[in-house]
């Protein structure tokens, strides 16, 4: 039998344990990644801005990972949000002055962290909505995932063409940094990043604590259930529809967030990060780390962008090298790292291995567990030859 489940509490507080030693760990701009070297204080800038962008692609991965890992539903235009929470908290922060449809619309450029925050998830989820009751009553599967990119492409395209609102191409450049309350107005601008980290660290947190409570309340133990068999679901009894708007909501809030986070972060933003480019990003992380596992996409996040600041210092190349590294870890881990860890702490170094190189022997395993012969003293295992 495997492991109990840890405590919440202990889940938890290691995540928050992980976000703190962050910087530590980040190669940031050397090939050295020496868990063991902690001659690192204080960090260099090249280590906490890694960080950051580990933390704002986490809050990413984790609304993606909630549509797809834990319902089933395979989205691959979920950049689009993490676009348009960027974009309004932009918008919000700079000001504009356009004219559309022969209406005047301006704004002056503002400084108020948490109403551009509530901007960008009202709109991202305003949108989802909307997106939600036209897709998924009338399509699941590839249908779905082509649908959720072509809906994405529009955003991208607007965000592109639309110079006037979105600057185009060159996007929105030189956004400020906002004022939190009860700090110094310029707290955020620290030359060397560490507030900003920890302010992305503490928002990021907070997210994980929700995304934790989604995960095991009665709503997030039905998305499970509709994940692995829709059908079913619907004959006990479940709004198997209901249920998937919902899901597909609630994932538009955490890559609305990221998106806010990475406009005070970078203070630009540009179509790319609406780009189908950045929606295959976060379905790569989600994969390296482990689809439907908790921390996952966190791990996921970290890997990718890792392996990226490392590779790119060695060749030009470094997409190809990432793409093997997915392509490897697909075929021998497709649970992802968190998958491969379970592996070696369920079946030991041996049993892992030959899990990870044979496809037999993982689902010989995977039999064993799942479907023993009751009172037969065959287990299944066994009876592997039945399913050849």
């Amino acid at each position: 039998m495997k492991p109990a489940v840890a405590n919440p509490w202990v889940r938890l507080g290691a995540v928050a344990v992980a976000f703190a030693l962050l910087p530590f760990l980040m190669p940031g701009g050397s090939l050295e990644l020496n868990l063991t070297h902690w001659n690192r204080w204080p960090p260099h800038a090249g280590f906490i801005d890694l960080a950051t962008t580990v933390l704002v692609f986490s809050l990413f991965a984790l609304g993606f990972n909630l549509l797809f890992g834990h319902t089933g539903e395979l989205s691959f235009g979920h950049a689009m949000f993490f676009a348009l929470g960027a974009y309004a908290t932009a918008l919000y922060t700079k000001g504009f002055d356009v004219t559309l449809w022969g209406l005047h619309l301006a704004h002056d450029a503002a400084n108020n962290a948490l109403l551009a925050l509530v901007l960008a998830v009202g709109i991202a989820v305003l949108w989802g909505f909307v997106l939600a009751r036209i897709i998924v009553p009338r399509s699941s599967g590839i249908y779905y995932s082509m649908i959720t990119m072509a809906f994405a492409q529009v955003i991208y395209f607007i965000t592109f063409h639309w110079s006037d609102l979105t600057g185009g191409e060159d996007g929105i450049q030189a956004i400020s940094r906002p004022a939190l309350p009860g700090l110094p107005p310029d707290w955020l601008a620290d030359p060397s990043g560490t507030h900003f980290f920890i302010f992305a660290a503490v928002v990021t947190f907070a997210c994980v604590v929700a995304y934790f409570w989604i995960l095991h309340s009665p709503f997030g133990s039905v998305l499970h259930a509709i994940r692995e068999n829709k059908q079913r679901s619907r004959f006990i009894g479940y709004d198997v529809d209901k249920f998937r708007i919902n899901a597909f909501v609630l994932s538009t809030i955490f890559p609305a967030i990221g998106g806010w986070l990475w406009v005070y972060f970078q203070q630009s933003i540009n179509p790319d990060a609406g780009s189908i480019d950045y929606s295959g990003r976060v379905v790569m992380m989600s994969l390296l780390g482990g689809i439907g596992s908790f921390v996952g996409p966190m791990i996921g996040s970290f890997a990718y962008w890792d392996l990226q600041n490392s590779v790119s210092q060695v060749t030009k190349y470094w997409p190809a090298a990432i793409g093997g590294v997915f392509v490897l870890c697909v075929l021998i881990a497709p649970r992802g790292i968190v998958g491969a860890w379970d592996d070696l702490t369920h079946y030991g170094a041996a049993g892992a291995v030959r899990r990870w190189i044979s496809p037999r022997a993982r689902l010989q395993t995977d039999l064993a567990e799942e479907v023993p012969e009751v009172g037969t003293g065959v287990s299944g295992a066994d009876r592997i030859g039945d399913f050849k």
